[in-house]
């Protein structure tokens, strides 16, 4: 009899066995899918990182064409204003001039009284 007890106490631990080994693949097969779901998510989330960064490296480079660009408009600027400078100290000494010349004439009208003779 001990034989037909040690063979049931085989069998109960051979079922358990099973039944323990059917419940860890059942896990390992929920760990898979979670493994697999979260590959998922890191190759999403990698994905979109490459787009934002390749979207960061064309702002940067039309960044850089901008200040490449403001700084040519600058220096146009800069040689305008210089141009501009230089035309109102022209025009200064002109007003100079102009000035000079009125009062010259006002002061021989008022002497000469306007085109008239003065009077004796």
């Amino acid at each position: 009899m001990d034989v037909e007890r040690t063979m049931e106490f085989i069998l109960q631990q051979q079922a358990k066995a099973e039944a323990e080994m059917a419940s860890m693949r059942q896990h390992q097969a929920k760990m898979q899918e979670r493994q697999t779901k979260a590959e998922e998510r890191q190759a999403k989330a990698e994905a979109k990182g490459e787009r934002q960064m390749a979207a960061i490296r064309k702002l940067i480079q039309v960044g850089m064409r901008m200040i490449v660009k403001n700084e040519e408009l600058v220096k146009e600027v800069a040689a305008a204003q210089k141009e501009t400078q230089a035309e109102l100290r022209s025009l200064a000494a002109a007003q100079k001039v102009t000035e000079t010349k009125l009062q010259g004439l006002i002061d021989a009208w008022r002497r000469n009284g306007n085109g008239h003779r003065p009077k004796r």
